[in-house]
């Protein structure tokens, strides 16, 4: 599998075991310096996700698996947002240029109101979570007020990955192996 833990943690999970959260767990991760090495590690995470989901797919219908059944909707949603969110992008876009039937119609995307609620919600929750980890990590304060563009970017990085990611998995022709070489992970 290209991503172990996830496959890993559901084997777990469907032989019923339990997994939860540690809120004082703390972690060193290696992040990517580049866009191209966060693509790929974004890339590698939806492709994984998409082998476990079919993996473990044929499971879903056994009512033994039922504490599994809200994360394979998860999933799945997660999966279908990706590609809704795509198609009305591309007709925002097409009705931006070109007249569109009323049916075709996606109005461009424009903040107003929408906009300065997202906005504001992301620099309460930012500066929330900056506050709960300051002793870990002080120096992030100095660009919280750029951090307000990271959801957008989140989400689109996380589209575009999902899009790209379910055609090469449904198109590998079954490869038995995943192997994959550490991507760039911030340490030079």
């Amino acid at each position: 599998m290209l991503t172990d833990d996830i496959d890993a943690s559901w084997k777990l999970q469907l032989a019923h075991w339990d997994i939860r959260f540690e809120p004082k767990a703390l972690c060193w991760i290696l992040m990517p310096e580049t866009f191209a090495g966060l693509w790929k590690q974004r890339l590698r995470w939806s492709m994984g996700g998409i082998q476990a989901l079919l993996k473990f797919l044929p499971m879903l219908f056994s009512w033994k698996s039922r504490r599994m059944w809200m994360i394979y909707a998860e999933f799945l949603l997660s999966i279908s947002w990706g590609y809704a969110i795509s198609v009305a992008t591309i007709f925002a876009l097409l009705s931006m240029l070109f007249p569109m039937p009323d049916l075709l119609y996606v109005p461009p995307p424009t903040l107003g109101w929408t906009g300065v609620v997202l906005g504001v919600t992301c620099m309460l929750q930012i500066t929330i979570s900056l506050l709960l980890d300051y002793k870990y990590d002080y120096s992030l304060w100095r660009v919280q007020f750029w951090m307000v563009w990271y959801p957008l970017i989140y989400w689109m990085l996380t589209v575009l990955t999902v899009v790209v990611a379910v055609p090469r998995i449904l198109l590998r022709n079954n490869k038995p192996n995943a192997t994959w070489e550490s991507p760039d992970r911030g340490v030079r």
